[in-house]
């Protein structure tokens, strides 16, 4: 069987990806860890069907996959854990998914990287160095150099989001500030200027990418905000405070003018981004 995308994670983002493509009449093959996973509110949904895999362990693409995909949205990744574990669900399953697309007929392999390959800097373009800072920012930059070796079977768009964070998104740098907010717990981050990106503004650039020609990188990131700001507005919505708070003197900022151009990126209000994303968040 053939479908038009394969979404590889499911929430967060994933269900943004998906309740579009099913809008626009497009199939999906979505991956979840296990059946209880998949909502309710994908049951009974017209041209989506799922497969069952977890990428720390070593995924069976051939027997979980159907057997062509036109597009594929690798967007799962690991943010912490044990290195190991964080190695083989953002390295190695991606090597392994790769294998798979270069005989499924895909066309199109998108993939989400993160602007933390860079490790530090302001206006940050994709031409700049990278040197990532930690563990999951090395697994992902692995996976970007492994991506070279593929480019000859099909495009490889990849995107760099800096700092993502929306509504049912469990992991990554300002949900752990979140969740130290919400359970009045430490907080030790390194950067103190940040590019946050509301996974919500991700959708249309990231459809975009499959009118691209030829392979790309862009990166793509909201505008430069302080952490400590970001730490005021969502212990506002929260009503909570952190129990400690302290953050290093480095800073991590887009330049996303090619995103804004050339894939139709806009920004919601940090605001408003915050206020959707954590005010359930209790």
């Amino acid at each position: 069987m053939e479908f038009d995308n394969l979404i590889t994670s499911p929430s967060g983002l994933g269900e943004k990806l998906i309740l579009e493509l099913l809008r626009r009449g497009e199939s999906v093959f979505a991956i979840f860890p296990t059946p209880k996973d998949v909502p309710m509110s994908f049951l009974g949904k017209k041209n989506i069907k799922y497969g069952f895999l977890k990428f720390e362990q070593d995924p069976m693409f051939e027997k979980a996959l159907p057997r062509r995909i036109k597009n594929v949205y690798h967007i799962f990744e690991l943010y912490n854990g044990k290195f190991p574990k964080i190695f083989r669900a953002n390295t190695v399953a991606t090597l392994l998914l790769l294998d798979w697309s270069r005989n499924g007929g895909v066309e199109n392999f998108i993939y989400l990287s993160t602007g933390e390959v860079y490790g530090k800097g302001t206006k940050l373009d994709e031409k700049s160095p990278c040197n990532p800072h930690g563990f999951y920012a090395t697994t992902k930059y692995h996976s970007e150099m492994l991506m070279k070796f593929y480019r000859k079977f099909f495009k490889i768009h990849t995107l760099r989001v800096f700092f993502p964070f929306g509504k049912d998104v469990e992991q990554g740098y300002v949900y752990e500030m979140a969740n130290a907010i919400r359970s009045g717990g430490d907080f030790n981050g390194y950067y103190n200027n940040i590019s946050a990106t509301f996974v919500d503004d991700l959708v249309n650039p990231i459809l975009n990418l499959r009118g691209q020609k030829d392979s790309s990188m862009h990166n793509i990131g909201g505008r430069a905000v302080g952490t400590d700001n970001v730490v005021e507005e969502i212990a506002r919505v929260l009503q909570k405070s952190p129990k400690k708070f302290e953050i290093g003197k480095n800073s991590l900022i887009a330049d996303n003018r090619v995103a804004i151009d050339v894939l139709g990126y806009s920004e919601t209000s940090m605001n408003e981004a915050i206020q959707h994303s954590f005010e359930n968040f209790k």
